[in-house]
Parts: C-alpha cells; sequence; structure tokens
C-alpha cells in the first residue's frame, strides 16, 4: 500500500513545530492547518498528517476539481473526522485511484475513504483481480450529474448503509447496473487486507518449515 499511495502522489506533512518555522502563519490558518485563539496558534488537527492530492474525476461543480485532502492514520473514532479539507474547499467531484487505461473488465468500485480504497485495490492485485476505486469526497452530497457511470455500465458499491443504499438506488433508477460490495471480513477493506496479509505469511512460514523439515536427512531417518 506504500508503494501505491506513493505513485498517487501522496505524501505526510512534516510535524506542526516544522511548518510553523516554515510558513506564515497566514498560511497555516488558511489552509486549515492552525487556529488562532487567545493563546495564539495552535495545530487544527494535528493527527491529520497524510496529504492527499485530490483532483476530481467528474463533478456537477468544477470549480473544486483541485484540492488536497488530510487524513489520520489512528484507528477510527466516531468523535473526529476522518478526512479534514482545507477551509472553503470541500472537493466537489470523486477521486480516482487505479489505472487511468484499466481493462475493460476491471471492476469498479465506489468507496467513502481513500485509504480505504488502497487496501481493496491491494487485495484486488494480490488476488489476480484488476479493479480502479473512486472515492466520494463526502457521503452527504454526491450530486450525479456528471458522474463517468453511464446507463447500462456496471458499478460496485462499497458503502455502509445508509448512505450506500441510497446512493445504488439513486444510480440504479439511472440504469447503472449497481452491486452492492461488501469487504470479506471486517467492516473495511483495510480489515480485510490485513487478514489476507496474515494469512499469506503464516502459509509462507509453514511452507518453510515444511521445506526444512524434507531438507533434513535426520528427519527421514
Amino acid at each position: 500500500m506504500l508503494d501505491r499511495s506513493v505513485r498517487a502522489g501522496w505524501t505526510a506533512l512534516p510535524a506542526f513545530d516544522v511548518l510553523a518555522r516554515a510558513l506564515p502563519t497566514a498560511e497555516l490558518v488558511g489552509a486549515g492547518l492552525a487556529r488562532l485563539d487567545a493563546g495564539g496558534m495552535r495545530p487544527q488537527w494535528p493527527a491529520h498528517r497524510l496529504l492527499i492530492p485530490w483532483t476530481a474525476e467528474a463533478s456537477a461543480e468544477h470549480e473544486q476539481g483541485r484540492t488536497f485532502a488530510r487524513r489520520s492514520l489512528l484507528p477510527p473514532d466516531e468523535r473526529f473526522p476522518v478526512t479534514i479539507w482545507p477551509p472553503g474547499r470541500r472537493a466537489r467531484g470523486l477521486l480516482r485511484i487505479g489505472a487511468e487505461y484499466a481493462a475493460n473488465e476491471a471492476r469498479r468500485v465506489l468507496l467513502p475513504d481513500a485509504l480505504d480504497a488502497l487496501a481493496l485495490l491491494a487485495y484486488a492485485e494480490a488476488r489476480g483481480r484488476a479493479a480502479v476505486a473512486f472515492v466520494v469526497p463526502w457521503l452527504e452530497w454526491l450530486p450525479l450529474d456528471g458522474l463517468p457511470f453511464a446507463a447500462g455500465e456496471r458499478l460496485h458499491v462499497s458503502i455502509p448503509r445508509p448512505y450506500g443504499y441510497e446512493l445504488a438506488r439513486r444510480l440504479a433508477a439511472r440504469g447503472v447496473k449497481v452491486h452492492e460490495l461488501a469487504p470479506p471480513v471486517g467492516t473495511l477493506w483495510g480489515e480485510t487486507w490485513e487478514a489476507y496479509r496474515a494469512e499469506a505469511e503464516r502459509e509462507a512460514e509453514a511452507g518453510s518449515e515444511r521445506g526444512e523439515h524434507e531438507a533434513d536427512p535426520s528427519a527421514r531417518a
């Protein structure tokens, strides 16, 4: 997943004290990286250090086609947002992750989180399957006009209910062949990917032990 994120142009923000020395206060506040209060300048959502360039694949409102998202790598916590947007620059279109010219048989999947999209693509690749991910910037808002899904095309929606069900219903009403897709393990594709990796490591270790046993003459005595 790390190699895939680097290829997609993702990066990690430096620690806040490094940013504070390198950038003016106005720029930090304007980018949503800091806030001002009675105690001076303080970091704004300092745990959200994963920086994801966001170029919308398609949108009904193209003025926000390019922006960036900040995401935390900490375990999900309902008290905090998963993704942070710069003030006034929330994305207005889908983020495509995957080969630009994917094969026609590639599974197209709509997801609510960019990091989980990477996990899905890693899992699909490990299983020898082609996939392209489309990430929804925020579930409460997604106009269907201009999205890259035409009537008759097949699309998998991997978004928890009720949002996923409602979105699938709206797309199906436009003739898109929609299929709901859930991770085989857990509720996130990251959990599925970790379980797959763990199983692959166990199988590799077992194979190594069998090989050592067969190579040891004393074991055959």
